[in-house]
């Protein structure tokens, strides 16, 4: 299980302990892809009942915390229709996200050389079917349907989501 969904487990925010989960660690970019801070982006489904994922969570690291057992401080919790994420350079791995209030980040994925493509495609492939939920079935979503999901049983077990 991802650092985000272990900080989301403890304390205030138990509630969304059982809520599907796809995290990945990113490292927060100016437009021109000069690094600023690293966040950790969580996109969760708060209901079974919803077709698809509707919240999107940040994290920072905590900066007292040891390297080997960094803790995250969880800063934002964002509703998807309140932010469009699309891609920003397929080359360098990056995402923008864009705020109703008009401010735009940019996301450059962090994850080892061997799994930064394969990663990068999952965020790639959510991001279609957050963009056209009319591709998606309709119903209750199946969790283990949505790429990349914490604990998704159809990846080897030394390729999770996590980081």
């Amino acid at each position: 299980m991802g650092r985000l969904w272990r900080c989301l487990a403890q304390g205030e925010y138990g509630h969304l302990r059982d809520c599907p989960l796809f995290e990945s660690d990113f490292l927060q970019v100016t437009r021109s892809g000069e690094a600023a801070s690293r966040v950790t982006v969580g996109i969760a489904a708060t209901s079974p009942l919803l077709p698809l994922p509707d919240l999107m969570l940040l994290a920072r690291p905590v900066p007292a915390s040891p390297p080997q057992t960094e803790e995250l401080q969880l800063f934002g919790l964002l509703p998807l229709s309140c932010v469009r994420l699309s891609l920003h350079s397929h080359q360098c791995h990056q995402l923008r996200a864009r705020l109703v209030t008009g401010r735009t980040f940019y996301l450059q994925l962090l994850a080892p050389p061997r799994r930064l493509h394969r990663l990068f495609a999952r965020w790639i492939r959510l991001l279609f079917l957050l963009r056209d939920p009319g591709g998606c079935p309709p119903g209750p979503p199946d969790p283990r349907g949505l790429p990349g999901v914490v604990g998704d049983p159809r990846d080897p077990p030394g390729d999770r989501a996590e980081l």
